[in-house]
C-alpha cells in the first residue's frame, strides 16, 4: 500500500512481536525487504503487524519462475490452515483493509485458524520472475490460467507440506475461477484441499451488468490495440492512482463523490454498507495489477456462457489447441466440495451466473444468498456488516465440514 508515513509504519512494525518473520521456500534464510515490496507501499505483514497480530512473509517459486509473496497470520501448533486468495485487481491486503473485528483474515485468526494471504502474479507484491523482469512481454504472458495451473498448485502445496495437513480454502470473485481451473487440471495438488469457499465466485460472467459490460464488446480491438503499442500490464500502482487514494480519498467530500462512487459503479450502489473511512485505504490497494492478457480473458468469459480458455482466433487457436475456438474446462471433474456465496445487488457476478456455476459442481458444500439486498461485490471484503453477513456463516460451514469428517 502507498503511504506518506510508509516509515513510520514499517519502523512500528517492526516493533510489535519483533517484526514480521520472512521465509524463502527452499530454505528459512531473511529476505531483505526489497524482496517483499517497494519503498512507497506498506505491505501486508505491516497491517498485520499494525494490529497487533504476528505475521510471516513466504517467498515461493512457481513450476514456471514466477515468485510470489504471501503472508501468514500464524495459528498454534496444529491449527488447521486457511488459505485467502483474491479477486482480480485485488491483492492479499483486501482481506486485511476492514481491520480487527471486521476483516475476514482476523476473524479466522481470532477463532483459531492458520490464515495464509495469496499474491497472484502480477499485482503489487508477486512482481519477481526467475529470469524475466517486469520490463519484459514475456512476464506479462498470463491469463488466469497460469495462475490455477501453476500459482495456486504451488501455494497449496507449499502450506500443505509445511502443515503436513489439508486446507480451507476461500476466494473471491475471479480467485473462484482459478480454484476451478486448478481443481480440473491438477487433482493431484486438489486433493489437498478440505473445501473452497467461493465469495462472488466469477467463473461464469454473462449477465454481468454496468459499464463494465460495454468494455467486452470491444476486447478484440483492445488486444489489437495494445500488442500495437507494447501494452503488457494493465492498471499497475502508479502516481495517478496513489494521489487519488492519498488526497483525494483522505477528504469527506471529494471521496463521497469520487471515491466511493468509482466502486459503486464497478461493484453495485450500496453506501449504506460502504466505511467511508476506508476509502483511503481501498484505493491505496486497489487496483494492484495484473496482465493486458488475464484482463482481456476476463472480458473474453463475459461474452460466452463458457469457462473457456485463451481466446486467441481462429488462425492461433488452430495452433495452440488444434480446434479453431478455445476448449471449455469441465467443472464436473472438479472433487472438492464447493460452497458459494452470492448477493442480489451484485453488478459483476450475477445470480444466474452463480448458480449455473453451483449446478456443475460434483460435491456440494452450500449455496448462499445474503441476506441484504443492497449487497454488492466489493462488500464481500469490506461490508460494514460482513461479519454478521459473511463470515461467521463461513466459520459455521467449515465447523460443520469438521464435524461431518470427524463423525
Amino acid at each position: 500500500m502507498v503511504c506518506a508515513n510508509s516509515t513510520f509504519y514499517n519502523i512500528a512494525a517492526s516493533l510489535i512481536s519483533g517484526g514480521p518473520r520472512i521465509y524463502k521456500k527452499d530454505a528459512n534464510s531473511i529476505a531483505s525487504n526489497n524482496e517483499i515490496t517497494n519503498d512507497n507501499i506498506i505491505n501486508s505483514a505491516a497491517m498485520i503487524n499494525q494490529e497487533n497480530y504476528p505475521s510471516e512473509t513466504h517467498i515461493i517459486t512457481t513450476e514456471d519462475g514466477y515468485i510470489l509473496t504471501i503472508f501468514r497470520i500464524p495459528g498454534a501448533l496444529g491449527s488447521i490452515p486457511v488459505f485467502l486468495q483474491h479477486g482480480l485487481l485485488e491483492s492479499s491486503s483486501g482481506w486485511l483493509i476492514a481491520g480487527k473485528n471486521k476483516a475476514l483474515a482476523y476473524i479466522l485468526s481470532d477463532n483459531g485458524y492458520d490464515v495464509w494471504l495469496g499474491n497472484a502474479r502480477g499485482n503489487t507484491f508477486s512482481r519477481k520472475h526467475q529470469t524475466l523482469s517486469t520490463s519484459d512481454p514475456r512476464f506479462w504472458n498470463f491469463s488466469w490460467q497460469e495462475l490455477g495451473l501453476y500459482d495456486l498448485p504451488a501455494i497449496i502445496t507449499y502450506i500443505s507440506e509445511l502443515k503436513n495437513d489439508s486446507l480451507f480454502c476461500v476466494g473471491h470473485s475471479m480467485a473462484a475461477t482459478t480454484f476451478s481451473v486448478m481443481a480440473i487440471e491438477r487433482p493431484e495438488v486438489a486433493k489437498n484441499i478440505k473445501a473452497m469457499i467461493t465469495l462472488a465466485p466469477a467463473t461464469y460472467l454473462h449477465h454481468i451488468k454496468g459499464p463494465v459490460k460495454l468494455l467486452s464488446f470491444f476486447w478484440r480491438e483492445l488486444q489489437r490495440i495494445s500488442n500495437a503499442l507494447g501494452i503488457y500490464e494493465v492498471f499497475p500502482r502508479n502516481i495517478f492512482v496513489d494521489n487519488f487514494a492519498q488526497y483525494i480519498c483522505k477528504k469527506q467530500i471529494l471521496r463521497n463523490i469520487f471515491c466511493s462512487n468509482s466502486l459503486f459503479l464497478i461493484a453495485g450502489y450500496n453506501p449504506e454498507q460502504l466505511d467511508y473511512s476506508l476509502l483511503s485505504k481501498i484505493w491505496s490497494d486497489f487496483p494492484s495489477g495484473t496482465s493486458m492478457k488475464l484482463f482481456i480473458h476476463w472480458l473474453q468469459q463475459m461474452t460466452v456462457n463458457k469457462l473457456r480458455k485463451f481466446d486467441y482466433g481462429s488462425r492461433l487457436n488452430l495452433e495452440v489447441y488444434n480446434n479453431s475456438r478455445p476448449p471449455s474446462y469441465d467443472l464436473s471433474k472438479i472433487q472438492v466440495p464447493v460452497a458459494v456465496f452470492w448477493s442480489e445487488n451484485d453488478w459483476l457476478v450475477d445470480k444466474k451466473d452463480v448458480q449455473y456455476f453451483y449446478n456443475q459442481i460434483p460435491i456440494k458444500l452450500g449455496n448462499y444468498n445474503i441476506k441484504h439486498s443492497k449487497f454488492n461485490h466489493f462488500d464481500f471484503l469490506w461490508a460494514v456488516d460482513a461479519p454478521e453477513l459473511v463470515y461467521y456463516k463461513i466459520l459455521q460451514v467449515m465447523a460443520d465440514y469438521k464435524n461431518q469428517i470427524i463423525k
